[in-house]
């Protein structure tokens, strides 16, 4: 018996025996049909073209007789002759391409008319300088001007020749194409039609057993592996079906070992999931609940049952949640991203570190969405302890402290009776060290007063240019008296700043203080204020003793205080902390570099302010 290849070949060659006889007529057809257009294009058309530039080289010439009549004769000599080459060269192209009746005697006839232009131009020189001008112009308009009219209807009976036999080659060209059109048509349509109903036929024969196997095989796709498929003839599809037969057995066989495996790791993950002590949900990429485990169900109160394939927003009621959710998706990283949200449910209330995982297939296509709701509640209740028990400890050492160091004033002052060298310098040292403790106790107490939950910033629009200025002024006479030149340099046209004036004064205070403090005599402090985008850049930069590497990453936490350090003054170790904490505050940035022995630059950035229009 055939196999496949071979019945399939005999109505492929039916086919090609329909397409070839259509394409010999066609081709036979659209012969006949170019040469005549070639004939159409190449014969007349090129007469038209060459008359044309024979009629503008003879008005050309009779425009140089008009310039040489009226005065100007070298000009108009000039012209006449140089256009004669071009009449000559084109008559002759005229002369060799003579196509259609009665234009070979035209063609002498206009050469025996053109000899007669040129010689009466040249009885027309020779007689110029004779004559007066009105004898020439008469000359020219009763000898000249009805010779170059001649030539003109020469030229026009010329070209109508040409151009009407061009409407007759149009007129044969178009006969012959409808007579080609209506002739391919027809063996077109013998061919369409014979090869639809031989390849139908066909098609039908050779097919019918494919569309058993493809009907078995959605069988199997949709599950039934029991599906088997009668063999009835010995070619490719025969074999095919006998291999179909055998696979399904082999996926029945798999799948009945492979089955309870793949149901245990699924239950194994399930309970890895209901096993977390904090909530958490499984998105699908569309914010649907796929999957919820008991700590989301207790503090959300939702069975999983009830949430399933619904939007996680009908259950956590957090718009900026799903805000937070959308703008890591949006991003290319797969790390999770963290961030703390406070929910309060019912009459309980949580803060939760808010961990969010892209589920990534195979392909690194995104397939769903882990969202982990770590509760820091605890944390944060002890840090809000921590925070009112700094405040309390620090008001409660406030008023000994500033009768301790009114005492040692009172003594330092001699106003209790006379002290010795020795004593003076004890009471010095204890009135330094008072100092000390006291700006601790107040940097605690601004700190504190920074985390409270009710602490409110006084947000204004300002001149940041006028903020500095106002700030920087005390410290003048401190860098003069440590002979530290103290420079001040600001972008011109600088944008207003939404701020709190007192805020930012302090953290100027801090850092510039902090300057003046780190750094030696004959050194510089540059203070360099500039907009980059849409942010005003204020930076603090001294040529002091400079900061470790290892501390740059940890200058701006809690009592973290640079150690080996040359110098003795040591400060409280927030000073930096709090200024963080007012910078970030203000939607602004904080960052210092150093280096040692070359200084530090802190920079912080401000948001230009907008009007809301």
């Amino acid at each position: 018996m055939k196999n496949l290849r071979q019945k399939f070949s005999i109505i492929y060659l039916c086919l090609v025996i329909m397409i070839a006889i259509l394409g010999i007529v066609s081709v036979l057809n659209f012969y006949n049909l170019s040469k005549t257009i070639d004939g159409l294009m190449t014969d007349n058309y090129e007469s038209l073209k060459i008359i044309n530039n024979m009629i503008e080289a003879l008005e050309r010439q009779d425009s140089a007789i008009l310039t040489y009549t009226s005065g100007n004769r070298e000009l108009g000599l000039n012209d006449f002759n140089a256009n004669i080459d071009k009449f000559l060269m084109w008559y002759y192209k005229e002369q060799n391409n003579i196509t259609e009746a009665g234009e070979r005697e035209l063609v002498d006839q206009i050469k025996e008319h053109y000899m007669k232009y040129i010689n009466a131009f040249h009885q027309l020189s020779e007689l110029s300088d004779e004559k007066n001008q009105t004898y020439i112009m008469e000359y020219y308009t009763t000898v000249i001007h009805p010779i170059f009219l001649l030539l003109k209807d020469d030229l026009q009976t010329l070209w109508d020749i040409n151009e009407t036999a061009m409407f007759r080659g149009k007129a044969r060209t178009t006969e012959n194409a409808q007579t080609s059109t209506y002739l391919i048509l027809f063996t077109s349509v013998i061919a369409a039609v014979g090869g639809f109903f031989t390849s139908r036929f066909f098609a039908n024969k050779f097919t019918r057993p494919v569309e058993h196997l493809t009907k078995s095989m959605k069988e199997v796709q949709a599950g039934n592996l029991d599906t088997r498929i009668d063999v009835v003839s010995d070619d490719e599809i025969g074999q095919l079906s006998a291999e179909f037969n055998k696979m399904t057995e082999k996926l029945l066989l798999f799948e009945r070992s492979t089955l309870g495996e793949v149901m245990m790791e699924k239950s194994k993950s399930l309970a890895i999931i209901k096993s977390i002590a904090d909530p958490l949900m499984v998105l699908d990429n569309d914010y649907r609940i796929l999957v919820v485990n008991k700590a989301f169900e207790s503090v959300f109160q939702a069975k999983e049952t009830q949430v399933h394939k619904k939007h996680f927003l009908e259950i956590v009621r957090m718009s900026e949640l799903y805000d937070y959710i959308s703008s890591i998706l949006s991003e290319s990283n797969t790390q999770h991203k963290e961030n703390i949200f406070y929910l309060e449910f019912g009459k309980e209330h949580y803060y939760f570190n808010i961990i969010v995982n892209k589920v990534k297939d195979i392909e690194s296509k995104m397939n769903g969405i882990v969202v982990l709701f770590q509760n820091v509640t605890e944390l944060k209740e002890l840090e809000k302890m921590k925070t009112n028990f700094i405040s309390t400890i620090s008001h409660e050492f406030k008023t000994p402290l500033t009768s301790i160091m009114m005492g040692t004033s009172l003594l330092t002052d001699c106003t209790l009776g006379k002290l010795n060298t020795a004593q003076k310098n004890v009471l010095s040292s204890m009135e330094e060290d008072g100092q000390r403790l006291a700006n601790l106790v107040d940097d605690l107490l601004y700190l504190s007063k920074l985390e409270s939950a009710r602490f409110v910033y006084d947000m204004l629009p300002a001149e940041i240019d006028s903020i500095i200025k106002s700030t920087i002024k005390p410290f003048y006479i401190q860098a003069a008296n440590k002979k530290i030149d103290l420079q001040y340099s600001v972008e011109q046209k600088l944008p207003k700043v939404c701020v709190d004036q007192e805020k930012i004064t302090w953290v100027l205070n801090n850092l510039i203080g902090n300057a003046i403090k780190y750094t030696k005599a004959n050194d510089i402090i540059s203070i360099q204020v500039y907009k980059q985008n849409d942010k005003v850049y204020i930076s603090v930069k001294d040529t002091g003793i400079g900061i470790p590497e290892e501390y740059l990453d940890r200058i701006f936490e809690q009592f973290v205080q640079v150690e080996n350090s040359d110098l003795e003054i040591r400060g409280t170790g927030l000073g930096l902390s709090i200024a963080k904490e007012i910078v970030t505050a203000h939607g602004g940035e904080i960052w210092c570099e150093s280096m040692l022995d070359a200084g530090s630059c802190f920079t912080f950035t401000l948001p230009v302010y907008r009007v809301n229009t």
